[in-house]
Formats: C-alpha cells, structure tokens, sequence
C-alpha cells in the first residue's frame, strides 16, 4: 500500500529523513496545482528526479548540457545489458567519463529537487519498489539526503533575501553606465565570468541560465552579487510591440566600450 498525504502535515525534509533512516526504495511522487516532481530512492539514496510529469532521458540531459552530442549517439553501439541503466552503459561505451557523468546528472538532479523545500503544501505518495526507467538520468553514485535537505532549507533562506531585489528570471540584467565604488572590491570567480560575459542588456535571466548551463539560482546568486556590488541593474523584460503599436522606448544596448570598461576596471582591482 502507498504513503500519502500532504507537505503542510508531513514537511518534504521530515519524508527524505524517513526514506533516507528506513533504508526506502520506491518513487516519491509529489503534485501541487499543474507543477509534479517525482524523486527516485535506492535503500534510501536518491538516484535520480524529474519535475512536470517530464520522463526525461539521460541523454537529453546530456545533450542539452554540452557533454555528449547527436551524431555521438548516432554512431555509438550499446550492448543490451538487462536491467543496466543506459548512463552506465554510456561510461562503458566512453562517450563520457565516469566522473563528469556523475558531475552533470548530480546537477540535473539536485536542480530538480532544491525548489522543491519551497512548498508550503502539496500531495505525496510513496510507491515502495517502484524504480525508474533505464533511459532516466540515473547517477552512478547516488545522493546523501543529508546534504539534500541541508542545501535544500540554505536554498530557501537565501531565496528570500535575493527575490527582493530579483523578484523573477524573467527580468533582464545590464550594466551601468558607472560602477560604483563597491566594485572596486569585486573578484569574479570562473562562474562569475560565464555569466558576466553573457550580460547584454537583452537576455533575461532564465536565457543567461541557459546559455551558460547553470542553474536559475546560481544565475540569480550571481546576479544579486552584481548588483550589490553596482555593475548592474535588471528590469522587467520589454512588452513585445504588437503589430500596428507604437513602439516604446527599446532596451539600450550595450556598448562595447562599457563592456571594456567595466572588465579592464576589475582586472584591475
């Protein structure tokens, strides 16, 4: 018979101490509204998570994040090992090494589940024994609860503080004309460049995320530095001009010369 019942009675943290202390093996199935997650244990180690109902394949995931590409798999063989997930028989094949499949599919499903800890409510069941799909992004070594929960609650916290000053991803970022004197103190680290490098004045938040394969938070996190720091400002992202509109005041862009500026001063520094 399943568990059930709801996150307001049973907090999300309390169900993964269960799992993780009753040595659980099945599907946590959670749906709140049109949202749904579903998070896969193994003697209580999670193996793998997807949101939205999504079966997502690993090398979906693999692909969408850089580490393998179509004509890899186009041309690539797999012998049919029974009950093997396809992401180890991936690392047999070489297509990719052990170490960054764990990396990448970690991510995936870290990111799956850290919002998760910001529901207030919402239906669960547990299905004991019910496993995934071969093709899932299963991880080779799978996750402590522990470190889980503990990002998961840090998560939280930290949301809070950043979404008042960046209360969507939908918002896009640009520099300012003059960095203020907080900048002087700013070393960027090499996520700090990928997403620094990616600001135009024209990609929103979530497309800056894409386009540097980090997560919604870590974008935002990153973002949030910036502005504290005064290299940057976001706004809400233009209204698209319908046909026969006027059109309004367009975004800047973003001169070169400022780019320079900005990044010739905090090398600088």
């Amino acid at each position: 018979m399943a568990l059930v019942g709801n996150l307001r009675d049973f907090g999300l943290s309390d169900f993964l101490y269960l799992v993780d202390r009753g040595y659980k093996t099945g599907c946590l199935h959670l749906t709140r509204g049109e949202d749904a997650a579903s998070l896969y244990f193994d003697k209580g180690k999670l193996v793998t998570a997807g949101r939205n109902g999504a079966h997502a394949r690993v090398t979906d995931v693999l692909i969408q994040r850089g580490k393998l590409t179509q004509q890899q798999l186009d041309g690539a063989t797999f012998a049919a090992h029974s009950g093997t997930p396809l992401s180890f028989t991936l690392a047999e094949q070489n297509l990719i090494s052990r170490e960054d499949l764990q990396r990448t599919l970690q991510q995936h499903i870290e990111e799956s589940v850290y919002s998760l800890f910001g529901w207030p409510d919402g239906e669960f069941r547990f299905e004991q024994n019910q496993r995934p799909s071969n093709d899932a992004p299963i991880v080779p070594v799978p996750l402590s609860v522990e470190n889980l929960i503990m990002e998961g609650v840090r998560r939280i916290d930290e949301w809070g503080r950043i979404k008042d000053r960046i209360p969507s991803t939908d918002m896009v970022v640009r520099f300012v004309e003059q960095p203020g004197e907080k900048a002087k103190g700013v070393n960027l680290s090499t996520e700090e460049w990928r997403v620094f490098a990616r600001i135009n004045g024209k990609h929103t938040l979530a497309e800056v995320a894409s386009k540097t394969n980090l997560s919604d938070f870590d974008v935002c996190r990153i973002v949030y530095g910036f502005l504290t720091a005064g290299l940057v400002e976001v706004q809400k992202k233009p209204r698209p001009v319908v046909a026969g509109e006027r059109p309004g005041q367009e975004t800047p862009k973003v001169k070169k010369s400022l780019v320079s500026r900005i990044i010739n001063r905090i090398r600088g520094m």
